[in-house]
């Protein structure tokens, strides 16, 4: 019996030690079209502040951003921003986190998302995106990280005025593993 309980607890504990990454939900070619999309977005006019939307609107895009630190690459993400031109408010969350290589090639997808709360003024967007994200290291522990990024933005007309957004998203993941962040967000009204 003791050997069966030794052998037990040397199988859970090997368990414990090999965990395995989540597949990337990206490809390069997505990671791509999320840098071209970017850029085609932050050359677009800046809407005028007379000329925003009155009401709510929700914008759909992605976070993408270089990360140095324990992992290396960078990062890319799907955003959901809810800007409420009357009240002032933004919230939303970024979710499907990849971790992608130095080379371009996504590495894993993190469990966990970033929840975005802040506030709009004059069309001038400022908000922070902060929550626990987890992922596997080289070593194939799993390990959790609490990031926290400054969105700092503006509203833009892509089709229409108001219905794009883009702007900077830097900051820090700290926790079993840390990354400097510098990137930005993007995004379009539905």
């Amino acid at each position: 019996m003791t050997r069966m309980t030794l052998s037990i607890v040397t199988l859970a504990a090997l368990a414990a030690c090999a965990a395995t990454p989540n597949d990337p939900t990206v490809s390069a070619l997505d990671v791509d079209i999320a840098m071209f999309e970017a850029r085609r977005i932050s050359d677009l006019p800046v809407t005028n502040p007379i000329d925003l939307p009155s009401g709510g609107v929700t914008y759909r895009g992605q976070l993408g951003a270089d990360v140095s630190g324990d992992a290396q690459g960078s990062i890319l993400g799907d955003m959901i921003m809810l800007v409420d031109f009357g009240d002032n408010d933004i919230a939303g969350n970024v979710t499907n986190l990849n971790l992608i290589d130095p080379n371009g090639e996504p590495n894993q997808r993190f469990d966990g998302d970033l929840q975005i709360a802040g506030t709009e003024t004059g069309g001038g967007l400022d908000a922070f995106a902060s929550g626990q994200i987890l992922g596997v290291d080289n070593e194939g522990y799993t390990v959790d990280s609490r990031m926290v990024l400054i969105l700092d933005g503006d509203v833009y007309n892509d089709t229409r005025e108001g219905d794009a957004v883009f702007g900077s998203a830097t900051g820090t993941s700290t926790g079993d593993f840390n990354m400097n962040v510098d990137g930005v967000f993007f995004g379009t009204a539905n």
